[in-house]
C-alpha cells in the first residue's frame, strides 16, 4: 500500500532555506521559554514531595481542597485526575514532621472539611529529596548516553556525517518537547520522560529508514549530485515515512482524547515528538549532510 505515487518528485533539498528558518525558530521558542516561564515544572519524581489521589464523592472545589491541606503545606497543588468524575491528585512538600500516619492525617482533614465518607484515599506516594535528585541526573545521563550511543551506531553504519545529521535531529526534538512542556507549564515527570526515550526510537527508525536509502543510491546513482541523490531518496520513502507517522498518530490522538490526565501528557509528548520527528527526518538531516559534505564527505 502506498499513499505518495512511486514517481513522486518533489524537490525537498529546494526548500531547506526555508526549513534552516523554520527549524531555527522553534529551537529558538523552545529555547527562550527558560528565561520568560522559568525551568520545566518538575513532578515529584525529580523534585522529591508527597502525590496523594483522592476520589470525593460529591462535587468540590478545588480551592476549598487547597484550603483545608494549607495546614500540611503551603505549596500545594491539585490537579483532576478524572474528566469523568471528582478525583484528584494532590502534590505537596513533606511535611517536616515526617511522613508516618499522613494518609490517616490527610483523610482526618478531609473528613472534617467535606464530611466523614465523603472522600476516599487511593494512593499515597512519598518521593525524598534526594531520591529526586538522583532520579534527575539518572535521566539526564539516559538522555545523553542514548545520543551518543546512536551516533556511535548511525557513523558505523552508514557516515559519520548521516550520524551527525541523525542526532542533531533527536536533540531538535527533543529541545521542541522540552520547550513546549514548559510553554504550557506541564508536569515533567518519568512518565514523560519515558515518552521523551520513546520519541527518540521512533525518530531514530525514521532517519535510519531515509539513511539506509541514501546509502543505497550512493552506490547505483554514483555519476547524480548528492542534491539529487537526497532528493530521490526522500521522495522514495515518503510513502513509508507519512504511513507510519499517520498510523502511529491514530493511537496518540486515541490516548489524547479518551485517556486520563496522566496519559494525555504522554500523549502529548509522543504527539509533538512524532510530528517533528517526521519532519526532521525529511527537512532537517539531508540538508545537514547536504552542507556538511564540503568537509565530511558523504561518498567514501
Amino acid at each position: 500500500m502506498e499513499l505518495i505515487p512511486p514517481n513522486t518528485n518533489i524537490d525537498f533539498m529546494g526548500y531547506r532555506r526555508y526549513a534552516y528558518i523554520f527549524t531555527a525558530a522553534m529551537m529558538v521558542l523552545s529555547l527562550i521559554s527558560i528565561p520568560v516561564k522559568g525551568h520545566i515544572q518538575l513532578g515529584i519524581d525529580f523534585s522529591g514531595g508527597t502525590m496523594v489521589q483522592v476520589k470525593f464523592n460529591k462535587e468540590v472545589h478545588i480551592e476549598d481542597v487547597r484550603e483545608a491541606l494549607r495546614g500540611l503545606s503551603e505549596n500545594v497543588t491539585i490537579q483532576k485526575f478524572s474528566a469523568g468524575g471528582e478525583e484528584y491528585l494532590i502534590r505537596m512538600e513533606i511535611p517536616e514532621e515526617g511522613t508516618d500516619q499522613l494518609s490517616r492525617q490527610i483523610q482526618t482533614i478531609l473528613d472534617a472539611k467535606f464530611g466523614k465518607g465523603q472522600s476516599e484515599i487511593r494512593g499515597l506516594e512519598i518521593v525524598g529529596p534526594k531520591v529526586g535528585r538522583d532520579l534527575r541526573e539518572a535521566a539526564v545521563w539516559a538522555t545523553v548516553v542514548a545520543l551518543a550511543l546512536l551516533l556511535v551506531y548511525m557513523v558505523f553504519r552508514f557516515t559519520f556525517s548521516m550520524g551527525l545529521g541523525a542526532v542533531f535531529c533527536l536533540v531538535h526534538d527533543l529541545i521542541v518537547v522540552y520547550g513546549f512542556f514548559v510553554w504550557t507549564g506541564k508536569e515533567f515527570n518519568l512518565t514523560i520522560l519515558a515518552a521523551m526515550l520513546t520519541v527518540i526510537g521512533y525518530d531514530i527508525n525514521d532517519s535510519i529508514v531515509v539513511c539506509d536509502r541514501i546509502r543505497e543510491n550512493l552506490k547505483t546513482m554514483k555519476k547524480q549530485p548528492l542534491i539529487q541523490i537526497l532528493n530521490d531518496s526522500i521522495n522514495q520513502t515518503l510513502s513509508r515515512t507519512i504511513m507510519t507517522s499517520m498510523f502511529t498518530l491514530l493511537v496518540v490522538v486515541s490516548l489524547l482524547f479518551l485517556g486520563t490526565n496522566v496519559l494525555r501528557d504522554f500523549a502529548w509528548a509522543l504527539l509533538i515528538g512524532i510530528i517533528f520527528g517526521t519532519y526532521s527526518s525529511i527537512f532537517v538531516a539531508s540538508p545537514l549532510v547536504l552542507a556538511m559534505d564540503k568537509y565530511i564527505p558523504v561518498r567514501r
